[in-house]
C-alpha cells in the first residue's frame, strides 16, 4: 500500500498535497495491471496494451490517464478507455465499475463471467456478486478485497505479492 501511495505522490509533483481518493484508486488500478497475468489469447498482438476500461461516468477524470501515462506492465503499455456499455470486442483487460453503476453492476458482471477481464468495483456487494477486486475506503485508507476463485476461473493469475496486500482474499473453493 505504501508503494502505491508513494507512486501517486511522486507523479502529482507536490509532496504537500495529499492524493485524492481517485488518484489513489488510479494507482491501485495501475498496480493491479502490474501484478496480474492474462492469458496470451486475451491480447490481439504481443504488443497490444493492457486496456483499463471505465464503464459509465468516470470518477477519475484525468487522474487515471495521468497515472498510467508512460507506465508498463511486463512488456505491455497501459491504455485507458471509457465505455458507456459493454460491447463485443471492447477488449477490456481491467474494467472499473464505479459507484454510479450500482444499478447494473450485477448485469455487467454476469456478461463478463469467465472472461479474462479483471473486474474492479467499489460497491460493498461487488465481490459477493461475482466481482474480482473490490476497493474499500476504511479509516480514510484505500483497501481491497480479492475473489481469487472468480479471477482464476476467468484465467487470470494474480500475484501472491498483490494478494499479501489485500484485506481479504476470498476463495470459495476452500469453503
Amino acid at each position: 500500500m505504501a508503494v502505491i501511495a508513494a507512486c501517486v505522490c511522486a507523479r502529482s509533483g507536490s509532496a504537500a498535497s495529499a492524493p485524492t481518493e481517485y488518484q489513489l484508486k488510479a494507482a491501485f488500478l495501475m498496480n493491479f495491471a502490474k501484478f496480474t497475468d492474462w492469458p496470451a489469447h486475451s491480447f490481439k498482438t504481443p504488443q497490444s496494451p493492457i486496456n483499463i476500461c471505465v464503464i459509465g461516468d468516470d470518477p477519475f477524470k484525468a487522474d487515471l490517464d495521468d497515472t498510467v501515462r508512460g507506465q508498463t506492465a511486463g512488456n505491455r503499455g497501459l491504455a485507458v478507455r471509457r465505455i458507456s456499455q459493454l460491447q463485443p470486442g471492447d477488449n477490456c483487460h481491467i474494467l472499473f465499475v464505479g459507484l454510479n453503476e450500482r444499478e447494473r453492476f450485477e448485469r455487467i458482471l454476469g456478461a463478463l463471467k469467465n472472461h479474462a477481464c479483471l473486474t474492479v468495483g467499489e460497491e460493498m456487494e461487488f465481490a459477493q456478486a461475482g466481482g474480482m477486486i473490490n476497493l474499500l475506503v476504511e479509516d480514510r485508507k484505500i483497501r481491497f478485497e480479492v475473489s481469487l476463485d472468480v479471477a482464476e476461473k476467468a484465467g487470470l493469475k494474480i500475484s501472491s505479492r498483490l494478494l499479501k496486500l489485500a484485506k481479504t482474499v476470498r476463495d470459495r473453493r476452500k469453503n
